[in-house]
């Protein structure tokens, strides 16, 4: 009984800080893009039901998910496919979101220099143009996930924040199996809502 009257004051001066800063009532929609494997159905999934977690067969074609809620902002969502075959879709939805998410596999280091190509290629050819790009290196719980450095380089970083602005574009370490990281990912495309 004292722990739960602990925990509602402690969550009612969360809630309290978190409108003082501005947060509530924000609205948003994300464009959530990447390879094929790299963890947007999921963690999309996760955030919809509250931490579910499971597989899912490669996403086929663009799906809006239910609106979810996530740092008590209310989020609409496109879970784009990333195999080769769909990517060419990608630039139809952009245009209609607040932000975008880029999520990367940081265990699977074959394919960073694709995935690198792929924001090279929305970021150049000014396809997310104005828009807070997050890339989310998800996997991070894993063991042979590699540095946060590591692939900074391999996708050339430097080159795609002078091309968005360096104020548009930032990288977080996540874990979608662990339920961590992204939370500072959506904090961060708050800020421009």
């Amino acid at each position: 009984m004292m722990f739960q009257s602990i925990y509602e004051t402690w969550r009612s001066l969360l809630d309290t800080l978190w409108n003082a800063l501005g947060f509530e009532g924000k609205e948003g929609s994300l464009v959530v893009l990447g390879l094929d494997n790299a963890g947007k159905t999921t963690m999309l999934h996760r955030l919809k039901t509250g931490g579910d977690i499971r597989s899912f067969p490669p996403t086929d074609r663009p799906r809006p998910t239910s609106t979810f809620e996530c740092q008590n902002i209310k989020f609409q969502a496109w879970d784009m496919g990333g195999h080769e075959a769909v990517r060419h879709l990608w630039e139809d939805y952009v245009c209609e979101c607040s932000a975008v998410l880029f999520l990367i596999d940081a265990a699977d280091t074959n394919r960073l220099e694709e995935a690198g190509f792929e924001l090279d290629a929305l970021i150049g050819e000014k396809v997310v143009e104005g828009l807070p790009v997050a890339i989310l290196l998800n996997k991070c719980d894993l063991e042979e996930a590699i540095s946060t450095t590591e692939i900074c380089k391999r996708i050339q970083y430097d080159d795609l924040q002078r091309m968005q602005g360096e104020d548009k574009i930032a990288v977080f370490r996540i874990s979608v199996l662990e339920g961590n990281g992204y939370q500072s990912a959506f904090r961060w495309v708050a800020d421009f809502l």
